[in-house]
Parts: structure tokens; sequence; C-alpha cells
């Protein structure tokens, strides 16, 4: 949501608690570098109303405390936060403030996946159980671990990827010295060193020769990722995926849509927040579900409009798809638009 010639590279996210006896409001900026990948939370504040909040919050304000983004949002600031009220305060009044970050945004993972990264043999790690970072590393300790966990219901995973690729007869992992690389920091990929790791082969039907993960077709890979996560026994409350079509064929971009409409069905808590720039994906969406996100030229501001409330795509409905009028009705602001 950030514009790279933004003047103010940041994000707001406000968060309120209510109920009977009280309210509290929580507003926090993230700002995000110009180069890099780290994620920093400028500003923390917090505000209180009520009989329950206001005696304990009424006043205090938390600013420029520094905490750090990876492929997961970190907790440690968060905990830090709730430590720093009185003993006497958390004894006799409820303080949320911790629970609500950790809620909302701790178990989340952001995903911009690469083919060659979802290849890599990976170092068995305990560390890494039931873990894919944002790049796409670790895929096969994290297949490993799915297998290792239910058998029965790896097998239903094999079974959906066999049904999209035919040719396909069964998935294995076999031992191979694998990468290693710090979790939540998979750009600091390790050196290959000769420790037990996994590594993933397709074993075809007709061909008694086994397709590794490096040879693979990159929609392979990435279907495969998305089934993983849709069989994660306890996926992210949030999942931020960036341009999910990357290396998949155009008729693929919908079972990777289906995959993950599937996971939110099984887990209605998780919520799928996606970007990019495919008609093809637009198409397997409805109007209500997709937001425009495009820059005011007049202060440079980045807006959001949702596609169901622009009159253009309500008269466009009955003869293009909503992907072709993204990219054709939807080339200019929405108040340019109207105004032709």
């Amino acid at each position: 949501l950030v514009h790279s010639s933004a003047e103010d590279p940041e994000v707001e996210i406000s968060l309120t608690l209510e109920d009977a006896g009280g309210e509290i409001k929580t507003r926090l900026i993230a700002e995000f570098p110009r180069t890099g990948n780290s994620v920093t939370w400028k500003s923390l504040d917090v505000s209180a109303t009520g009989e329950r909040y206001g005696r304990v919050l009424d006043g205090i304000q938390m600013r420029n405390r520094p905490m750090t983004l990876n492929s997961q949002f970190s907790i440690s600031a968060a905990s830090k936060l709730a430590g720093e009220r009185s003993i006497q305060a958390r004894s006799h009044f409820h303080w949320p403030m911790a629970e609500i970050l950790i809620e909302k945004l701790a178990n989340s993972w952001y995903l911009r996946w690469s083919a060659r990264n979802l290849a890599l043999p990976t170092a068995l790690n305990a560390q890494r159980r039931f873990r894919i970072e944002s790049n796409g590393f670790g895929l096969p300790t994290l297949i490993d671990d799915l297998l290792n966990y239910d058998r029965h219901r790896f097998g239903d995973l094999e079974r959906e990827f066999i049904e999209l690729f035919p040719d396909v007869r069964s998935i294995a992992l076999v031992q191979q010295p694998g990468y290693d690389s710090p979790v939540d920091q998979p750009d600091e990929t390790l050196p290959l060193k000769p420790s037990p790791g996994k590594q993933i082969v397709f074993r075809l039907r007709q061909s008694n020769y086994d397709l590794p993960a490096s040879q693979a077709a990159e929609g392979m890979l990435y279907v495969l990722g998305y089934l993983a996560l849709l069989y994660l026994p306890d996926p992210p409350r949030v999942l931020l995926i960036e341009e999910p079509e990357n290396g998949i064929h155009p008729h693929r971009v919908a079972d990777i849509v289906r995959l993950l409409r599937r996971l939110i069905e099984r887990h209605p808590s998780t919520q799928v927040v996606l970007t990019s720039h495919s008609p093809y994906l637009v198409d397997a969406f409805e109007p209500h579900e997709v937001t425009w996100c495009h820059r005011d030229p007049e202060d440079n501001r980045v807006r959001l409009t949702r596609l169901d409330t622009l009159p253009e795509v309500q008269r466009s409905l009955s003869v293009f798809s909503l992907g072709e009028i993204w990219t054709g009705e939807l080339e200019t602001p929405p108040a340019a638009a109207e105004s032709r």
C-alpha cells in the first residue's frame, strides 16, 4: 500500500477494543524502508475511555518503539509493553494490549515466493517446524513435517496435487545435504554444508525417472506450496501474499485461488490478503472482494477503492470480465473515469 515515490512510506493500523467497561484504542504506524525488507513500527499511541480502562491508560502515549518485522511479526516488544504496566495496575485492571497485538499481528505470514527458493534442499532445523519462510525457503522440511505429523492427511495433499498434475505418481522426500538460514531471516541463507537435509522429488507415472524439485516446472512448486498451507495443522491468522500468479500458467491461477478459498473455509479465523497485477487472478473474484490501489496524482497518496462501488464496473460486468474491466476501464483514477 506504500507507493515507491510517496513522501511518507507509512501505513497506519488502528485497533479498537470495546466492551461495557469502556474502550481502548491503539494506533500504530509502520514505516517501510526505501531498500531492504525490514519494516519498523514508527509509533504506537494508546488511548482509553470509560471506567474500566480510563484510569489505567488516561493520558499515556507510547511513541518511537521500533519493532522489526520479517516473515512473521515479532511480539517481543508487545510483551514488553504489557510488562511496563505496574503490578498494582495489572492486578486490578485487565490490560489487553499484548493480547490484542499477539492475536492480530503475531501470527501473520508475508509470502513472496520464488521457485528457486522453493526448490532448495533444506537442512533439518527444529525451529522451523511447520514453517516456510517469506521467500519460499523451507518447503522440503515443511512437507516432511506434514508427512510425519499425519500420513493420512499428507495422502490427501498428495492426491490433490496429482489431480492437478496427473503425470506425477507420488511426492517423495530424499536425504540430501541442505541449505540452512536463520529462522525469519531467509535472505541470509547459509552456504550448503554437509548436514542432514531433505529434498523434494516427483515420481513420474510413465518413467522410472525421479524429477527433482530443482528441475520441476515452477507452477508445480507453487501449487505444492499452497497445498502445504492448506494442510497446516495451525495456519497463520493472516496470510499476506504478493503476486501469487508469478511463475504460474494463467490457467493455474484459478486453482491457486480455489486452494486459498478452501483454506479459509477450513480455517474461518484465517484471512488472506493478495496483491496482484494479473487480470486472470482478478477474474477469480467478485467485485466486492477486490480493492483497487492507485496513486492519486494530486497528492501522491495511495487510494483504496472497492470495485463494487464504482459505477463503471457495474455497467460493464454484463459484457466484460472483472479482469478486463480492471485493465481497461480503470487505467485512470475513479474521479477522472467518472468525468469522461
